[in-house]
């Protein structure tokens, strides 16, 4: 599932958020979360795990770099308190000022 496309520029390192709460059984919660960014020729985006929230319903991450003019798929893999996986993606275009 495709959760957001969000432009950013080279410089820039934004912090964003993913909030599992509506997907998570009852008294599940997030243990851990892979970022993985989907090879391009040019550049990278890095994503960069920040924090489990106190809930650990949600999770925020740092995005960083890219090359101006390209978008970058990044693939999200959580893992449950119950051993459940879920994949995301999240696309990025970076744009100079």
């Amino acid at each position: 599932m495709r959760l957001g496309k969000f432009t950013k520029t080279p410089d820039e390192a934004k912090r964003y958020e993913i909030d599992y709460s509506d997907w998570l059984d009852t008294s599940e919660y997030v243990s851990s979360i892979v970022f993985a960014t989907i090879s391009t020729n040019t550049g990278t985006i890095n994503c960069i795990a920040d924090a489990i929230s106190p809930s650990a319903t949600s999770v925020s991450f740092f995005a960083s770099g890219g090359t101006d003019g390209q978008t970058y798929e990044v693939r999200t893999t959580m893992t449950t308190s119950a051993n459940q996986i879920k994949q995301d993606t999240i696309l990025f275009a970076v744009r100079a000022l």
